[in-house]
């Protein structure tokens, strides 16, 4: 609690906002602050029959032309 004020943290925006929400409802005066620390950086995968990488972009069924 900040100068009155009920500060809500989560890990879903959505999940805080809606709990924010709630408590205004009761009459309380409480917001939402976003995360703003960076997202660590996630390790690529290797797979390991060919030696490449997982998911590669551009790689996948679903690139190219579509079928239609």
């Amino acid at each position: 609690m900040v100068g009155g004020k009920v500060l809500y943290h989560a890990a879903q925006l959505s999940h805080a906002r809606r709990f924010a929400l709630a408590r205004r409802a009761e009459g309380l005066d409480a917001y939402v602050v976003p995360d703003k620390t960076p997202r660590p950086a996630r390790a690529t995968r290797m797979n390991p029959l060919t030696g490449q990488p997982y998911n590669r972009p551009g790689r996948g069924r679903d690139c190219g032309k579509p079928t239609a």
